[in-house]
């Protein structure tokens, strides 16, 4: 009976010190989306112009700003790392979950904004075929394609495509033919303090 009574002390301040943690996590995910509603909100952007851009910038900067300010708690509370790209989209959306009920017009022009994005990115699919010259290591991987004019065009890797696995042995790949498909995309070229188009990858094939 004594073993009993303490099996179920003990799963109780189990469940208790759950609950305690699910409230804290709650509260500083809260606490987040309050700050970058306010971040996000004192930039005065314009949510009717349809940069997507830097709307999503600024949302991630300000994201960012507020989790450094609770780095302590963040790291004991939110599996969130750095180096980790899927804890960092389920952080956002975390938190952007919340700030529907802070500040549903930034939410609602990201997501106008996202739709838009998608869209666009059907419409504007583009193709480049062939020789594979390499990957230049900068902020982000640049892949090299020489075209039929024998010009070296530089594309983005920026994120997760169909294909990608071939790049991981460029010795092997040098001087093969490939077909890429990528679409352009304004990003922010530090380089020049502006945004420009970007070629971006989304499929790569050898031919």
């Amino acid at each position: 009976m004594f073993k009993k009574n303490i099996l179920f002390l003990s799963l109780f301040s189990a469940l208790q010190f759950a609950n305690a943690q699910t409230e804290d996590k709650d509260a500083l995910l809260n606490k987040i989306s309050v700050e970058t509603c306010e971040c996000v909100e004192g930039k005065g952007l314009d949510y009717t112009s349809n940069n997507t851009t830097k709307l999503e910038l600024e949302f991630g900067l300000c994201i960012m700003e507020s989790y450094g300010r609770h780095k302590k708690k963040a790291e004991k509370l939110l599996n969130v790392s750095l180096n980790d790209e899927a804890s960092l989209e389920q952080f956002g959306e975390d938190i952007a979950f919340k700030m529907i009920d802070n500040c549903p017009d930034v939410i609602m022009a990201l997501a106008g904004n996202y739709a838009a994005e998608e869209f666009e990115e059907v419409k504007d699919d583009l193709t480049l075929e062939g020789e594979f010259v390499g990957i230049e290591s900068l902020q982000f991987n640049m892949v090299e394609i020489k075209g039929d004019n024998n010009r070296t065009q530089k594309l983005i890797w920026l994120q997760y495509f169909e294909g990608q696995e071939l790049l991981s042995n460029t010795k092997k790949l040098k001087g093969k033919n490939l077909e890429v498909i990528y679409l352009q995309k304004e990003l922010y070229d530090p380089k020049i303090n502006e945004y420009r188009n970007f070629k971006v990858i989304k499929k790569i094939s050898i031919l």
